[in-house]
């Protein structure tokens, strides 16, 4: 906004400025729909948050800035202060307190002293026993265990498939994915094949919150409108889903596979499917194999990325799609999106690739292989170098710059890199920096021959104006110039400042000077003459 009644690039921020300015303190009177978005004026504001109302000043250029725009002090101070009755993580996030077990950036302060966006790092255990981690704010924010990720799968959601496979005999596939019109792949917890039912399980700890809400909803709309049978368990508390036509089942509170499984059996029966209650047997039978089958998913693939190329481990720096998980937990055709870094002293690029590019299609890095790819390039085919093509030029390269043994074999003659040449004429030998390309062709040749050519074509009269056509008797009176041998009245201009020598022209004047022609031809010819007959004036006396 450089020009006054301008917007801002963020009508929401300048919207907000207009509710909190009060007035303009440099120049009162003057609105701020008048102030230009650089003006250095410092102004009054008021937080416009109903719970704030804090009042102080700032310079309106601050306020609206690009990268960092200013915001009222006190919230900022609120945000980073200890939370205050009511604002805690133990007050707003009760679940998320239970995983809490300690404070590593700040050992003192526990749930009852921290905020729930606070930046401190501390160690949490999950309702798997996983025991990682993460900051407050990501917690807060639905970042889960990174060790309950299982490739798309949970130790919870295995325990409750052995269950069900047990009771009524189904066989169920975990982690079932399908790329539903206008979205990304969607994981669904379990697919019944002999039924054609998709069916997710929604714990607490896993599908709280707004945006997991939000994400729920769209998700179950995409494969509703598709026509799929999905069927929803979430545990109880949890606010119901508004799809219409979506079978909600309650389980819970708590993650007992049992009673999620008998849920799961509740559903089964009303769709007149086989369903036994299990014994104590059976039941522990059936976790052990959930189990068992946690222990390989977590285990990793059988043959890993690690295993088909080790050699990728110095260059693995972290997973952004799924962080934490590492090079011995993921198959060699898995497209996770990872960060790499080239071990080349002279290079250090990192580069974002999928896993899979560098495992199966071999990929390496990108910087290295534009230089290599460069280089080989550069190279000349079988009677393409410079030294077959041109070999009178060839015989003027010294070097290549900054590659030491290359010779004109191994250039081409439109190659662009730098070289050093030498004047083939024996009376210049100048050397100068200049690519092939430069010179092949039309091409440039020696700087400083030219400079002498340019230089001895200026001093040289056009014609018709040499001294001999302008002046011809006092070109009859040139000896010779001094410096240029075979040079005549001719190759003279009549300003040059060459020295010449003259003789008078008189048959019985012995006389002899050194002059320009620039200094005889003054006053019309009438400059420097011959001394012997018209002797300088000898200045009068007194």
């Amino acid at each position: 906004m450089s020009q006054q009644g301008e917007s801002p690039e963020h009508p929401e921020l300048w919207s907000q400025l207009q509710r909190e300015f009060v007035t303009n303190l440099s120049d009162p009177g003057l609105r701020m729909e008048e102030m230009p978005r650089s003006s250095k004026d410092r102004c009054l504001w008021r937080c416009s948050k109903a719970d704030c109302g804090y009042e102080w000043s700032a310079i309106l250029r601050f306020r609206i800035r690009r990268t960092n725009p200013t915001g009222c002090p006190e919230c900022w101070r609120k945000r980073n202060r200890a939370p205050g009755p009511g604002e805690s993580l133990a007050d707003i996030n009760p679940v998320l307190t239970k995983q809490f077990r300690r404070n590593l950036s700040r050992p003192g302060r526990g749930p009852d002293t921290l905020r729930t966006q606070s930046h401190d790092v501390c160690e949490w255990k999950c309702p798997q026993g996983h025991v990682n981690p993460a900051t407050v704010a990501n917690r807060t924010n639905g970042r889960g265990c990174p060790d309950c990720i299982g490739h798309g799968r949970s130790f919870f959601e295995c325990k409750v498939a052995a269950l069900v496979e047990a009771a009524s005999g189904l066989v169920i596939e975990l982690d079932h994915r399908l790329r539903l019109p206008g979205r990304r792949e969607d994981r669904f917890d379990m697919f019944f094949p002999t039924l054609g039912l998709l069916l997710d399980l929604d714990p607490v700890w896993s599908h709280g919150g707004m945006a997991n809400v939000a994400r729920d909803t769209a998700k179950t709309e995409a494969a509703m409108t598709a026509g799929l049978d999905l069927v929803r368990i979430r545990e109880r508390g949890l606010p119901l889903l508004p799809v219409s036509g979506l079978m909600h089942y309650e389980a819970g509170p708590g993650v007992d596979p049992e009673e999620w499984a008998s849920v799961i059996g509740y559903m089964l029966r009303r769709r007149d499917e086989p369903w036994k209650d299990l014994d104590a047997v059976q039941v522990t039978a059936a976790l052990a194999r959930a189990s068992e089958l946690w222990q390989i998913t977590v285990a990793g693939p059988k043959v890993s990325a690690l295993d088909v190329a080790p050699e990728l481990l110095n260059e693995f720096v972290a997973n952004l799609t799924n962080p934490g998980r590492g090079l011995d937990h993921m198959p060699p055709g898995c497209n996770d999106i990872c960060i790499w870094r080239c071990l080349e002293p002279s290079c250090r690029f990192e580069w974002k690739a999928p896993l899979s590019a560098r495992t199966l299609a071999g990929r390496g890095c990108r910087e290295c292989g534009w230089r290599k790819t460069g280089t080989q390039n550069s190279r000349p085919g079988l009677g393409e170098s410079l030294a077959d093509v041109n070999p009178f030029l060839a015989s003027q390269l010294v070097e290549v710059i900054g590659h030491p043994g290359w010779t004109a074999r191994d250039l081409l003659p439109n190659s662009n890199k730098p070289c050093r040449w030498r004047c083939p004429d024996l009376e210049c030998r100048h050397e100068w920096p200049a690519p092939p390309s430069r010179r092949s062709g039309q091409g440039s040749g020696c700087p400083e021959c030219g400079r002498r050519r340019t230089a001895a074509s200026r001093s040289r009269p056009q014609p018709g104006q040499s001294l001999q056509d302008r002046f011809p008797e006092i070109a009859a009176e040139l000896v010779e110039v001094r410096g240029k041998p075979g040079w005549t009245a001719t190759d003279l201009r009549v300003s040059s400042g060459m020295e010449c020598r003259w003789r008078c022209a008189k048959s019985r004047c012995p006389g002899s000077w050194a002059a320009s022609p620039e200094q005889r031809t003054r006053r019309g010819g009438t400059g420097r003459r011959c001394p012997e007959c018209y002797p300088p004036r000898r200045p009068r006396v007194g």
